[in-house]
């Protein structure tokens, strides 16, 4: 009976250590098509933000898309860095865009690109509200 009863407390332990392996492995994101209306906007205090993913590929440890919309005269955070990198691709209305100590200005169709570690952000300037898409990724041992 003794055994019995620790036979089974070692396969219940070991179906819950397997199950926790399971749930903490990533779910890999394969080739998908997002629709726009798949995101729903929330807003915030600088305008709003529509989530589009987040999730590790089978290249990247994380693929981050997401598509701002600034209210103007706003910027989503202060100037900042982080390990991984950035595409802001502006749709419409007018950034500038604050990189490493120099200012530029970008218009619809302009593509931002925010390198690992460097310091940066945008700010709506014109007087209309500015959307533009943001692609982030991290790569394996970046974080």
């Amino acid at each position: 009976m003794r055994m019995l009863k620790l036979a089974f407390i070692v396969a219940v332990s070991a179906a819950i250590g397997a199950g926790a392996a399971l749930s903490a492995q990533k779910k890999i994101m394969r080739s998908t098509v997002f629709d726009w209306t798949d995101a729903g906007t929330t807003p915030n205090a600088w305008g709003a933000v529509r989530q589009v993913m987040r999730s590790a590929t089978p290249t990247l440890d994380e693929l981050e898309i997401h598509i701002s919309t600034l209210n103007p005269g706003q910027s989503p955070h202060p100037p900042h860095q982080h390990p991984h990198e950035e595409l802001l691709i502006v749709k419409q209305g007018t950034l500038e865009t604050f990189q490493s100590g120099e200012t530029r200005r970008v218009g619809p169709g302009g593509i931002i690109f925010q390198a690992s570690n460097e310091q940066h952000n945008v700010k709506n300037v014109g007087e209309a509200a500015a959307i533009y898409y943001v692609i982030g990724w991290t790569i394996p041992g970046a974080k």
